[in-house]
């Protein structure tokens, strides 16, 4: 994740203890410092943090095998954002399914069918099929299923936004 900050980091990570025998290990990466204003600068870097057992001799783990820890920590952090990108979109498609159900076709189906009235029964049928499948609430399912297609997923995402006028 990328973070701003007037305060440049001192350490390529850090291993805060949280207790319980865990710890947070934040690795900062690619750090570009910025002149906002004169005397004000501001700090551009990646940083990635992941959840460890806390043991004595971490630190010098990390630092033999700095590479390797900071390559683990960019999969962490890129899998838990995406799940958690991937977890809002299902909620949002979750809450779009009851308007791709059936009875949002808008048929008047006969009683009785026959073979005078199966043509425009059918007839109906798609127009209504066809009114749902490429309406808006359509077409903003598929951005949401496209999510994962974004450039810059799952660190920048543009949600799609949900009309809320009716179909046409």
């Amino acid at each position: 994740m990328q973070v701003e900050n007037s305060v440049k980091p001192n350490k390529r990570f850090i291993i805060e203890d949280l207790g319980n025998g865990k710890c947070t290990v934040s690795f900062f990466y690619n750090i570009v410092e910025e002149t906002v204003e004169e005397n004000d600068k501001r700090y551009l870097y990646d940083m990635y943090t992941i959840e460890l057992d806390n043991r004595e001799e971490l630190s010098e783990e990390i630092e033999n095998n700095y590479e390797q820890w900071l390559q683990f920590a960019k999969k962490e952090d890129y899998e838990k954002l995406a799940a958690e990108v991937r977890k809002k979109r299902n909620e949002l498609l979750k809450d779009t399914d009851k308007e791709m159900c059936i009875d949002r076709l808008g048929l008047d189906i006969p009683a009785e069918i026959s073979m005078t009235n199966l043509i425009s029964c059918l007839k109906q049928f798609f127009e209504g099929f066809s009114n749902v499948y490429n309406g808006k609430i359509a077409k903003y399912r598929q951005e949401l299923r496209d999510i994962t297609k974004q450039e810059g997923f799952p660190y920048h995402i543009v949600w799609p936004t949900k009309d809320e006028n009716k179909e046409d």
